[in-house]
């Protein structure tokens, strides 16, 4: 999986927030995404590394971290 096909799931399945950047849970990411984006941990990881992506967890894991929101940033 790409770090593009990870936004790309963001925006799909995710809402504009109030800043105006695409949202969505983990939990409904990992749901819409699981028998597409294997990798999505890692994925979302590096592209949090790259500051294209923000969460407020060090590693999303299921089901503890299913609410947390990730952002888009671009």
């Amino acid at each position: 999986m790409t770090i593009l096909g990870s936004t790309e799931a963001i925006k799909d399945h995710g809402t504009v927030n109030a800043d105006g950047h695409s949202s969505v849970s983990y939990g409904i990411l990992f749901d819409k995404t699981a028998n597409t984006l294997e990798a999505l941990n890692g994925t979302l990881r590096a592209a949090k590394r790259q500051k294209k992506v923000a969460f407020d967890a060090e590693l999303l894991m299921m089901p503890r971290d299913k609410d947390v929101q990730v952002v888009l940033l671009e």
